[in-house]
């Protein structure tokens, strides 16, 4: 037989932090576990979770708020329970036993035993670096719950914004700018670049921000998906944020993304008294063009470009059917509007600054086919362009334009020779 230690509580305790008697025998064996005692000789604030149990391994949470009274000491709480208090970096503050609501006793006497159910209030010291306390059985070393306890240290901070472990940081994001091609092509992966700006306003700092980068894609679009960082922001400061995102054109159009970038302070304690600014969203455009098929100089498989040579390079826009050369929807180039094309290399056409038609018009015939021979039936565009938009080294030269629309785009391999 065991013997136990006679037990002293305080009349007032709900619930039962421990004073140095350390648990002998089998945790899960009631007679094997001391008596509690309670220690108020700490004099900081505390969190108070009240925990409701129906089992061993089931509890909802009641309540959870801060308190100006004293938290108890735990040193030699026995291991029936174990409260596992994280920061908001998932890192442990610290692991602590403490008693159960379903280990009861009788004051004066030696009776222990267990019921199937009770509530309890766990008591825990302050930091206003705390996120969650996890509730673990001990004996059968199951977690039995995790409380959240960022919401009642916020009230509080709301409540006493004098105290010394609340900060008050008004935080905002002041522009969200991003910056794409001109147009992408459909089934070819576009960079999309956006710059989100972010402030703390103060007066308090330096604090750590959340700062969520997101976009949401109309129909049409795929996109990579958005990024949460963190960053610290002293009091005053701005910084400019940068995120790439891919984005892939899968119908042809006008089709539109929305970027938003949201901003919070990453402790409970650090409160933003001014939510209005927090988040913000920018509307992109993105112009998907078809790809097309295009025959540079027809019938000439070398395609040579003299730049002293006189007169334009002919170039035929091809009319193909969906699958036609790889391309996913049919085109008609009897369609296309000769004052939009441009015709030169990929990144002149994407600065916008390519050749226009040299005559102003497109030519309706039945051109040569990419192979050099081949004439089918359809009708095509032959369109004409100045030299002098390309250059020695050039390897590729592209035309885009607008047909019946919409944007459509088509590049073939050039020699170019001074």
């Amino acid at each position: 037989m065991l013997t136990r230690t006679r037990w002293v509580i305080a009349a007032a305790a709900a619930l039962i932090f421990l004073v140095p008697l350390r648990a002998e025998g089998e945790p899960n064996d009631p007679s094997a576990i001391p008596i509690p005692q309670l220690d108020f000789d700490d004099p900081t604030k505390s969190v108070v979770a009240r925990v409701k149990f129906t089992s061993r391994t089931s509890a909802t949470v009641e309540r959870v708020k801060v308190s100006k009274s004293r938290a108890h000491t735990h040193i030699g709480d026995p291991p029936i329970l174990k409260l596992g208090l994280t920061d908001v970096d998932g890192q442990v503050i610290d692991r602590i036993n403490t008693w159960s609501p379903l280990w009861t006793y009788q004051e004066g006497s030696d009776h222990v035993g267990l019921r199937t159910g009770g509530s309890g209030s766990f008591i825990v010291p302050f930091s206003p670096a705390l996120s969650t306390m996890t509730v673990t059985d001990v004996a059968l070393g199951q977690d039995v719950l995790t409380v959240d306890l960022k919401p009642p240290l916020r009230e509080f901070c709301l409540a006493n914004p004098a105290d010394p472990d609340c900060l008050e940081a008004d935080l905002a994001v002041t522009s969200v700018t991003p910056v794409a091609p001109l147009f992408a092509v459909m089934g070819k992966p576009v960079t999309v670049t956006v710059a989100s700006v972010i402030a703390n306003t103060g007066p308090d700092g330096p604090v750590t921000a959340v700062v969520r980068q997101d976009l949401a894609v109309g129909e049409g679009l795929t996109a990579s998906a958005g990024t949460t960082v963190e960053t610290g922001l002293a009091a005053g400061a701005t910084q400019t944020l940068t995120r790439e995102y891919t984005v892939t054109c899968d119908q042809a159009g006008a089709k539109t993304i929305d970027f938003t970038t949201s901003i919070k302070p990453k402790r409970a304690t650090v409160i933003d008294p001014d939510a209005s600014d927090d988040t913000r969203t920018t509307r992109l455009t993105v112009d998907c063009a078809i790809p097309v098929t295009i025959n540079i100089k027809p019938g000439s498989a070398e395609n040579e470009v003299n730049l002293n040579g006189n007169g334009v390079v002919p170039v035929a826009v091809l009319t193909t059917t969906a699958g036609e050369y790889g391309n996913p929807v049919a085109f008609d180039a009897t369609r296309i509007d000769a004052s939009t094309l441009r015709f030169g290399p990929p990144a002149k056409l994407l600065a916008s600054t390519g050749a226009p038609e040299a005559h102003g018009k497109i030519h309706v015939e039945k051109s040569v086919e990419p192979d050099e021979r081949t004439v089918d039936a359809d009708k095509d565009a032959v369109t004409h362009y100045r030299y002098d938009v390309l250059s020695v080294g050039d390897t590729t030269a592209c035309v885009v334009g607008r047909a019946a629309g919409l944007t459509f785009y088509g590049c073939d391999n050039v020699t170019v020779r001074d």
